[in-house]
């Protein structure tokens, strides 16, 4: 499975059981990525994709999402250990924000590929994509 996530300058995913931010752009930046493919999601996520025809909802994407397929990640630190996991794709809000809940990239994970665009409400968002070495 490929992991989704953003993340701002300290790694900070989420504060008080809410995302950090949100930006359109993102969003159908993440919609092009996963193209035909599926895009497991929880219910606190739907408002964000409401254009992405090939949505899962579930309560735990984690552990239903098969190999080839993309879990956005919001609320919840995760295991980035986990062999199940085949990528990651981290888009950096380049700002920080006040966060309870980060996430760590291991040493087993090589950066592969970096782009920065202009987001909607952000002035610049960098993505990043991470392979096991």
């Amino acid at each position: 499975m490929y992991i989704i996530i953003c993340l701002d300058d300290n790694n900070g995913l989420a504060f008080n059981h809410r995302r950090q931010s949100q930006d359109r752009i993102v969003a159908e930046d993440i919609r092009k990525t996963v193209g035909e493919k599926k895009l497991w999601i929880t219910d606190y996520s739907r408002k964000l994709f409401q254009a992405v025809s090939n949505l899962e909802i579930s309560e735990n994407p984690k552990e239903e999402a098969k190999k080839g397929e993309y879990v956005f990640q919001e609320l919840e630190t995760l295991d980035t250990g986990d062999e199940r996991i085949e990528q990651f794709i981290i888009y950096r809000w380049n700002r920080v924000y006040p966060a309870d809940v980060s996430v760590e990239i291991g040493a087993e994970w090589k950066l592969t590929e970096t782009e920065e665009f202009s987001g909607f409400s952000h002035e610049k968002i960098t993505k990043e994509i991470y392979c096991r070495e």
